[in-house]
């Protein structure tokens, strides 16, 4: 979509009582992205987009100025629009997203606009990019896909990197087989490691749970369709489409009569990716009551629980709005002997957010000495190995932000020792 036609959705969706004319934001965004003012940007994004439309009208905004290789600047202005705004850092996922999406048309170099993007808002411009990559030219060919990684993020010192690429490989499956899980997660089975096709399972579980939510498909699947004149409807066969239809949907992506679908149909190797997401659906299904969703965890076979209770975790991050006091609360419910798992995946989390381990290092400071505390340094070692694979020095620095109480711990899961 050109740049007026975007302006012009911006003023119309604003809701301001004068809002400038299309021209007018078109000048004045591109004015500001050329000094790259990101508080004069931050400034028009809320003098343009207020009361009900302000999502999609930011959605807009950030499509426009993600464009012409601006992604730095388009996610330092989200980040400093998000300071001030708590509904911005509750949907920077999909924000992000946007930004990814609009970042990379065919022809660019994906991997150096993959690398272009940071981690802001759990890395979802990483996930955008490959989305756009995978519903490009309407097929989805193995070859292309598995080798995709490998242009991105083949080294060792890239694991972090590598995730955020394997793990959007499942969004983008997602999205190119409209939302048919069972499908894209038969195409996260065409990476011959592991590691990495559990990565991309949880991607594709992490677009069913998001995109299911009321109105989830919407973000995503708008951005796909502003950045091409045509937007034809999604396939149901091997071949995917730049942009897929959400009112073609066939699979059933949650069942209300049961807050642990679509764990409870998929095949067992997929259980893990799925458990591990899943803490949103339940929390959904249970009015955001983290006891009665612990009590979801509970009903899961003992195996794959803690897996579950770690879902709960990654979901008391966001819903705390990041307070490490209040999803240590939220977490302190439920069966005490997996509570521990729900700390980790809370702290997990918070390094996620940021990609800074001083993050985690904070959040376990405050949570009360016993399992659940041991459990959280662990979980700060294991993220700073995924950040720092290569690099043992900086490991030791990061570990030894930890008090004295974490630091062996740290150290071990870290593989320092």
């Amino acid at each position: 979509m050109r740049l007026q036609v975007i302006a012009a959705a911006i003023m119309l969706s604003s809701g301001c009582s004068a809002p400038l004319a299309p021209q007018d934001v078109q000048a004045r965004l591109e004015s500001l992205a050329a000094q790259s003012d990101t508080a004069g940007l931050v400034s028009l994004a809320n003098g343009q987009c207020k009361g009900e439309e302000r999502p999609s009208c930011l959605e807009d905004f950030f499509l426009t100025l993600a464009a012409n290789k601006r992604v730095a600047l388009a996610l330092g202005a989200l980040e400093r629009l998000g300071a001030g705004d708590e509904n911005v850092v509750r949907d920077g996922h999909g924000l992000t997203h946007v930004i990814g999406i609009r970042a990379w048309k065919p022809g660019d170099d994906v991997a150096a606009v993959f690398r272009s993007c940071n981690g802001l808002y759990q890395s979802g411009c990483y996930h955008g990019v490959i989305q756009a990559y995978l519903t490009a030219d309407g097929t989805l060919d193995s070859l292309r896909a598995v080798q995709l990684c490998d242009k991105v993020a083949a080294a060792a010192a890239d694991r972090w990197l590598r995730f955020q690429c394997v793990h959007g490989l499942g969004h983008g499956f997602e999205m190119a087989q409209a939302w048919e899980l069972p499908r894209a997660l038969e195409k996260c089975d065409w990476l011959g490691d592991s590691w990495d096709r559990e990565s991309c399972y949880g991607g594709a579980f992490m677009e069913n749970a998001v995109a299911s939510h009321p109105g989830g498909h919407h973000t995503s699947a708008r951005a796909l369709a502003a950045t091409t004149d045509t937007a034809p409807a999604a396939q149901h066969d091997d071949h995917g489409s730049h942009s897929p239809d959400p009112s073609v949907i066939t699979f059933r992506m949650r069942d209300s009569t049961d807050a642990l679908y679509p764990c409870t149909i998929v095949d067992a190797r997929y259980l893990r990716s799925c458990y591990q997401v899943q803490g949103g659906i339940i929390l959904n299904a249970k009015g955001q009551d983290f006891t009665q969703a612990a009590k979801e965890c509970d009903r899961v076979e003992s195996v794959w629980r803690s897996e579950c209770y770690l879902s709960l975790g990654t979901n008391a991050s966001a819903a705390s709005a990041m307070s490490a006091s209040r999803a240590i609360s939220l977490c302190s419910t439920g069966d005490p002997a997996y509570q521990p798992w729900c700390i980790v995946g809370a702290v997990k989390n918070f390094i996620d957010v940021t990609a800074r381990a001083e993050d985690g290092v904070k959040f376990c400071r405050e949570v009360k000495s016993g399992d659940n505390r041991s459990k959280c340094w662990i979980a700060v070692g294991e993220q700073i190995a995924t950040l720092h694979p290569t690099d043992p020095e900086k490991r030791t620095r990061e570990c030894a932000r930890a008090p004295e109480d974490g630091v062996a711990e740290c150290r071990r899961a870290a593989y320092l020792q």
